[in-house]
């Protein structure tokens, strides 16, 4: 995936969270998929959140979105890949665990839609918590819902809550969905737990999930995680 509409906002919403941190890491660079009235739209809806944007700073000619997330206050970014075709400097198979040298090496982990494509999406999430120091960001904005033949994976809402929330004690600070047709209209997922189902919901077309959580310095004891409805 890349940045479009409903990832751009998503990012806007957590940019004053980015205040003192050093480094982050995100997995594969990210295309800006706006362009014409969706980047005028995106440029308007970023003003209501303080950010005066231009099309000129934002945008960049290899179609990358490095110059918006600096626009928007985000630290350095390191790509992490599987290959160095786009020029990441951290070549990793994220089926593999990641060696010692990316362990609690970032205060940031961004998932822009990878995991989704890796086929052991369990340990391609747990490298993204491996990544990340203690204290650190995760941001995530993936496929949850309508995007059959996307990907291997479209993710339900116990992956932010029972893995990142219940095992590892990440205190959360968001969870929605979005439909990516209405970008304006977020859909908050409380913790599926003790729910019927698991909190199940209907949806219509394609949706994407969206969550923030912050790990913590004094981490529970993990255990693997068990989904809501079996907990």
């Amino acid at each position: 995936m890349g940045i479009s509409l409903v990832p751009g906002m998503f990012l806007v919403r957590h940019a004053p969270r980015m205040q003192g941190l050093r480094n982050g890491a995100i997995l594969g660079r990210q295309k800006l998929h706006m362009g014409g009235r969706r980047l005028e739209r995106f440029i308007g809806a970023a003003r209501g959140h303080g950010f005066d944007l231009s099309a000129g700073a934002i945008t960049q000619p290899d179609g990358f979105s490095e110059a918006l997330l600096a626009q928007l206050g985000y630290p350095a970014l390191e790509a992490v890949d599987f290959t160095d075709k786009e020029g990441a400097p951290h070549i990793h198979d994220l089926n593999l665990p990641v060696p010692p040298a990316l362990r609690e090496r970032f205060d940031l982990v961004i998932d822009g839609g990878t995991t989704e494509h890796v086929f052991h999406i369990g340990q391609a999430i747990e490298n993204c918590h491996a990544m990340l120091r203690p204290g650190g960001l995760m941001l995530a904005f993936i496929a949850c819902d309508g995007w059959f033949g996307h990907g291997f994976f479209q993710t339900g809402p116990d992956v932010p809550w029972r893995y990142w929330h219940h095992a590892r004690g990440c205190e959360m600070l968001e969870v929605s969905v979005v439909n990516r047709k209405m970008p304006r209209r977020i859909i908050d997922i409380p913790d599926p737990t003790g729910r019927p189902r698991g909190g199940e919901m209907a949806l219509q077309g394609p949706h994407m999930l969206l969550y923030a959580c912050r790990k913590p310095f004094d981490p529970p004891p993990y255990q693997l995680p068990v989904q809501s409805h079996y907990a």
